[in-house]
């Protein structure tokens, strides 16, 4: 039966995951009103579907369960039926998956929660057979038979056993009932990057099971990056994730992750919340290391994101599918006669030097049986062990042939929502990666992206959570609010633009109005209060969590603006959160890593000297137009007791004092003499700038004429004679000529 013979209220929704089931027979509600008062009044369960536009099962569920009309006539009579799209309301998603992982072990997607008509789940599971199978499983008409009859007999049973499983997940997540000591933050730290070099794999990177699926697990990635002693960890993980089949090495850009240990099997969903911290990642890495294979990763990575996953207007779009006319990864597989007939004979073979193809799972023992082994169908990975793979421009010409006769093909959809926790990931990204790179053109992607969401997405003094065909829709989520100030911060690092700065305070402060409990802990969403319990956060798995980006986000702006208010916001947050850190200190690794990089004192009473570095060290400037060039003095003023390393620094790990210019280049830094401190561990002296010292910057004669306004910006470290406070960014804005 054709699904346009049908079509349910679904049509009316602006998501493109609803519209994908808007001509399925089922009467499918939005999440909403209508839907919700329709089961109290007619006393009905309903049939939660939570899915995704990419998910490869929903779609399996779409075709076989939804399509068909002898499911959708037991679904229309006997439940309320509603579709809800994780992206869009992640609240929703994140509450009935603990529910259903409550229930059943184990999660994912779709999500199907059956519920009493007042929310509360009794029987979960992800996707059903259509009919009962071999193995046992009951199939999808038996799910809805017997639950239909066990409540049509017992109605009341069924809500027991609701309201026990409401008050187990509440009992979980509920914060103890006395207040606990306050946290070591540095000692979690330790704690929780033990745990994750302990589940480290030595030989293929990555982390888990020997047998089982890898994950790019980038927030514990972030947190290895902290650690200098555990850089081959980092290093090896990386290395094997380019090389594995996990990479599009035709197009850039990585799939969500590996079904088995050696990263060649992918599941080919491409997200924008992968890739962006990747970017970023992989651009870091490359700071770190001076390793040029990272920065070929981080500027494929760059390429893929900007010509095929950002709108043209600016902004990012959410997810790239994993099939093609239902088949998983169609779009991406070669066969070795299909790369011969592409490459010729002699650039194939110079070509499978460097690459090989990993037959899929389902293929494997159609190859053993098969009398031509070059039509097997496979993904593409790179052979070459990295220290021979440091430069693989030979194979650019090869591979973009490849790319152009792949483009050709029938090509996975795309989701073009714009989420703007995502975007906030992508703008750190693109500005990290283009202070990293050096690549100036990244961070006006950023800016760009940056000015689109302010501008459509920013209504009214209220963020909204996504855009989609032009409009922007649904209340902001306590992510939203926090990545994309985090977003707006960076931007400011790379600019010294301080419109991104005030503006990422404009949105911590909308934050702790709209999202701050009177107890001082965070809400993740404004809606909780229509839901059977908040939902709630097991911490930082695929991205940083609201709570840990609010954090940090708080910090920062604490760091940078001096002020004591975004401190003492952040230490409720933390102080409510400590018996979550403390039971499982490695699922949270952005928030300790936060911690840890701003220094954090969980008491007010235990702060002994100012936190950062911009509270002992203050910088003024001055524009002089000398007879043969433009100079730019910067004087520093270093409270008494402190100092700053001088320029060069005694030792290389040590943060020199340096001075930049937005979209200028001084031809010439004076920097001053520097006096000698002795601590205990530097008996022959370190050089350091105490008191005040001024900084000259020469430029052409006329250069600053140019400009309306220069920004300097002062990278320098206060320490005093027990400790060092996190380095510091100071920005001076004067005008020019």
């Amino acid at each position: 039966m054709s699904k346009a013979q049908h079509t349910n209220r679904l049509i009316d929704s602006n998501d493109p995951y609803l519209l994908l089931h808007a001509h399925n027979p089922v009467d499918w509600y939005p999440w909403g009103p209508e839907a919700l008062e329709k089961a109290k009044r007619e006393k009905k369960p309903i049939f939660l579907s939570v899915g995704y536009s990419t998910c490869y099962w929903c779609h399996v569920a779409e075709e076989t369960i939804y399509s068909q009309q002898e499911f959708a006539d037991l679904m229309n009579e006997w439940f309320v039926n509603i579709k809800v799209d994780r992206e869009q309301r992640p609240d929703i998603d994140r509450l009935y998956m603990a529910a259903t992982q409550a229930m059943t072990g184990r999660g994912g997607w779709p999500n199907n929660v059956f519920l009493t008509p007042d929310l509360k789940p009794f029987f979960a599971g992800s996707y059903f057979p259509p009919h009962d199978d071999a193995s046992g499983r009951p199939g999808f008409d038996s799910i809805l038979r017997s639950i239909h009859a066990s409540w049509v007999q017992d109605p009341q049973r069924i809500v027991e056993k609701a309201e026990k499983m409401i008050a187990a997940l509440r009992d979980q997540h509920a914060p103890p009932a006395t207040a606990s000591e306050p946290i070591n933050s540095r000692a979690l730290f330790e704690q929780a990057l033990a745990a994750w070099v302990k589940r480290a794999d030595s030989k293929r990177g990555g982390f888990g099971a020997v047998k089982g699926p890898r994950f790019p697990q980038q927030p514990v990635l972030v947190m290895l990056m902290a650690d200098p002693g555990r850089i081959d960890i980092l290093t090896r993980t990386l290395d094997a994730m380019a090389a594995g089949g996990i990479y599009d090495h035709l197009a850039g850009g990585f799939h969500r992750y590996a079904t088995e240990p050696t990263w060649s099997i992918p599941h080919f969903e491409k997200m924008l919340y992968d890739n962006a911290q990747l970017l970023a990642i992989y651009a870091e890495a490359f700071k770190l290391t001076a390793d040029p294979h990272y920065r070929i990763v981080a500027t494929e990575l760059a390429d893929y994101l900007t010509k095929q996953m950002m709108a043209p207007e600016g902004g990012f779009y959410t997810a790239e599918d994993a099939t093609v006319n239902g088949k998983e990864g169609l779009s991406y597989l070669w066969t070795r006669r299909e790369i011969v007939a592409v490459l010729g004979d002699e650039v194939a073979t110079r070509f499978f030097g460097a690459y090989d193809l990993t037959p899929m799972p389902d293929q494997q023992n159609a190859q053993a049986a098969a009398q031509t082994p070059g039509d097997i169908p496979g993904v593409l990975r790179r052979r070459l062990p990295i220290d021979e793979a440091r430069d693989l421009n030979a194979y650019t010409p090869w591979r973009k042939h490849l790319l152009d006769v792949r483009n050709r093909r029938l090509q996975p959809a795309r989701d073009e929502k714009v989420v703007v926790a995502l975007n906030g990931l992508a703008i750190q990204a693109f500005a990290r990666a283009g202070q990293s790179l050096a690549m100036p053109q990244y961070v006006e992607a950023a800016r760009r992206s940056a000015e689109h969401l302010w501008r459509v997405a920013y209504q009214n003094d209220e963020l909204r959570h996504e855009i989609f065909n032009g409009r922007a829709q649904t209340d902001a989520f306590l992510d939203d609010y926090a990545l994309l100030g985090l977003g707006f911060l960076d931007l400011f690092d790379a600019t010294a633009d301080t419109k991104w700065r005030q503006r990422a305070g404009q949105l911590a402060d909308d934050l702790l109005a709209r999202f701050q409990r009177v107890d001082g802990s965070l809400a993740t969403t404004i809606a909780e209060k229509d839901l059977p319990m908040a939902p709630p956060e097991d911490g930082d798995n695929i991205y940083p969590s609201g709570s840990s980006a609010a954090v940090d986000l708080l910090l920062r702006l604490q760091r940078s603006a001096g002020t004591t208010r975004y401190l003492e916001a952040a230490r409720e947050i933390v102080e409510r959160l400590d018996h979550r850190i403390e039971d499982s200190p490695e699922s949270w690794p952005a928030m300790l890593l936060a911690l840890d990089e701003h220094a954090f004192v969980p008491s007010a009473d235990a702060v002994s000297v100012p936190l950062t570095t911009e509270a002992v060290v203050r910088a003024s400037a001055a524009v002089k137009f000398r007879a043969d060039r433009d100079e730019v003095v910067v004087t520093l003023q270093i409270k008494d007791g402190f100092h700053v390393n001088a320029n060069p620094a005694t030792y290389d790990y040590l943060i020199a004092t340096g001075v930049t210019f937005a979209g200028l280049t001084p031809t010439e830094v004076l920097y001053p003499a520097a006096k000698l401190f002795k601590p205990a561990f530097a008996p022959a002296g370190l050089k350091v700038y105490e008191g005040t010292v001024s900084l000259e910057a020469s430029f052409p004669k006329g250069a600053i004429g140019t400009n309306t306004a220069i920004n300097a910006v002062v990278l320098t470290q206060a320490c005093n004679s027990e400790i060092c406070l996190p380095p510091g960014k100071l920005t001076v804005t004067l005008p020019g000529r």
